[in-house]
């Protein structure tokens, strides 16, 4: 699964690459600013934002902002 793809097809490649940059690191709530700030005119709600990126930490395999505190319990 990728993020939304309306979505993402929404964010231009560099932003793309940011983000994946941020995910990678674990910058979970940068990220989220990332795509809020980018997404346009209609900005997403937080928990929109932050489900956007744990979708994208999915497709990196990386545990994402609301699967990172389960996972280290």
């Amino acid at each position: 699964m990728d993020m939304d793809d309306a979505l993402w097809s929404r964010l231009s490649p560099e932003v793309r690459l940011e983000l994946d940059e941020l995910i990678n690191s674990g910058r979970f709530l940068q990220a989220i600013k990332v795509v809020r700030e980018h997404i346009g005119p209609t900005r997403l709600a937080l928990w929109d934002g932050v489900e956007a990126v744990q979708e994208r930490a999915d497709v990196l395999e990386v545990s994402g902002p609301l699967r990172s505190r389960a996972r280290s319990e």
